[in-house]
């Protein structure tokens, strides 16, 4: 599963048809560059979106939004490595037909030109998250329930394992990694299973409540510590397979994700940032995201709390 696209999923949940980036992100004008690419260790050098700021009085989309033509280089150190424009997406460019991985601790740097103008930006990637082990705890005293089978095990079967069966508000599911020198992480859960029932349960929901939960959502960055991450049940919304990925974020993307109004009312816990009017962008002559990050991640299936477990053995009955 690929990275989700930050910069855009904030435009699209923060901007109907008739608005551009410009009304969210300011300035009021078109014209701006906008930029979207995010390094991952130990992946791809991705490929780079890059589109521009639209008249506020006209209409907005990522096509009429596409900027073509322009010359996108990143590089690391002597090694440069110039993108090319995909013919069949406006405004997409691609890395090197064999891309290099992405590094930790490593300084990236963007280099574009378009009509005349020049766009700079930096990334140091961060060092490697590596989850150590996801438990399940007991509410009342935080002891261990039991451990959840990761990716890292043998063999690696997180939907199918019974201890990742995790009944919806059962037990409290904490993540343990040993920190990265980074300033706050991130959280991005993905439902799985696109026809699967809603489990949450609140009274303060109405029935139309429902039809704005989506099955990819993003916590707001968040201070760990202790390399203890606990998750509340309320991102949880629906049933079935779950895909969660940890983040720890360098610095361009920790001050996009905490000062981006759409990660203001969070809802994760620890929060690490403030209210601003307008996001806070590392780069010098576009407005945007160029920025890396580190992941790791885990899988488990969430259960309806109608399923309950046999205190004699790990199986799940209804």
């Amino acid at each position: 599963m690929q990275p989700f696209r930050l910069l855009f999923v904030f435009i699209a949940l923060s901007c109907g048809a008739e608005r551009d980036p410009s009304s969210l992100f300011g300035p009021n004008e078109s014209g701006i560059l906008v930029v979207d690419a995010t390094l991952i260790v130990d992946q791809a050098m991705p490929p780079l979106y890059l589109r521009q700021t639209l008249s506020p009085n006209g209409m907005y989309t990522e096509s009429m939004a596409a900027v073509s033509g322009a010359e996108v280089i990143i590089s690391q150190g002597t090694a440069i490595y110039p993108y090319t424009e995909d013919s069949a997406t406006p405004g997409r460019y691609l890395p090197p037909g064999d891309p290099p991985v992405i590094t930790s601790q490593t300084e990236y740097k963007l280099l574009i030109r378009y009509a005349g103008n020049e766009a700079r930006a930096t990334t140091t990637t961060p060092d490697r998250i590596s989850i150590d082990e996801v438990v399940l705890l007991d509410g009342a005293t935080l002891d261990d329930v039991h451990r959840l089978t990761t990716y890292r095990d043998t063999p690696p079967d997180v939907f199918g394992a019974p201890e990742n069966q995790v009944v919806y508000q059962e037990f409290l599911l904490e993540v343990r990694f040993d920190r990265v020198d980074v300033q706050a992480y991130q959280v991005g859960i993905f439902s799985l299973d696109p026809a699967s029932d809603f489990v949450i349960v609140a009274d303060f929901l109405e029935e139309e409540d429902f039809e704005d939960f989506e099955r990819e959502s993003s916590s707001p960055p968040l201070e760990v510590a202790d390399g203890r991450l606990r998750l509340p049940w309320f991102a949880i919304a629906f049933a079935g397979r779950h895909h969660l990925k940890v983040f720890a974020m360098d610095d361009n993307w920790y001050d996009f994700a905490r000062s981006s109004p759409e990660l203001q009312t969070g809802g994760f816990g620890g929060l690490a940032g403030d209210s601003f009017d307008r996001p806070i962008f590392r780069l010098d002559g576009a407005i945007g995201l160029f920025g890396s990050a580190s992941v790791d991640s885990l899988g488990f299936v969430v259960l309806p709390r109608e399923t309950t477990r046999n205190p004699q053995s790990k199986t799940l009955m209804r």
